[in-house]
C-alpha cells in the first residue's frame, strides 16, 4: 500500500511539473481588450491553441501593437500563422 501511495504521489508531481500556466501581470493583462483575452482563452481551453502558442501569441501583441490590444489584432496574429520556435541547441531560449 506505501508503495502505491508513493508511485501516486510521485505520478501527480511528474503530471504537474508538465503543466504550465502564464500569470500576467496587471500591465500586460491591462492592454488586451476584454473581447480579445476572452478568445484566446476560449481557443486554449478548447484545445485550438497549445500553452507555447498561447505564449507566442501573447509575446507577439505585446510586441506589435501599441496601446490596447483587440480583438481584430489578435484575429490578424493567428491568421498570420504562428512560427513555434524549435528546441534545438543553436537557439536556446532566455527566460
Amino acid at each position: 500500500m506505501w508503495r502505491n501511495l508513493v508511485r501516486a504521489d510521485s505520478a501527480f508531481e511528474l503530471n504537474t511539473e508538465m503543466m504550465t500556466f502564464r500569470v500576467m501581470g496587471p500591465h500586460e493583462r491591462g492592454r488586451f481588450a476584454p473581447e480579445a483575452w476572452g478568445h484566446l482563452l476560449a481557443l486554449t481551453n478548447a484545445g485550438a491553441l497549445s500553452a507555447a502558442e498561447l505564449e507566442q501569441v501573447i509575446d507577439r501583441a505585446l510586441m506589435q501593437f501599441d496601446g490596447r490590444v483587440t480583438l481584430d489584432d489578435v484575429r490578424s496574429l493567428l491568421d498570420g500563422g504562428l512560427e513555434l520556435p524549435t528546441m534545438s541547441g543553436d537557439h536556446p531560449s532566455v527566460h
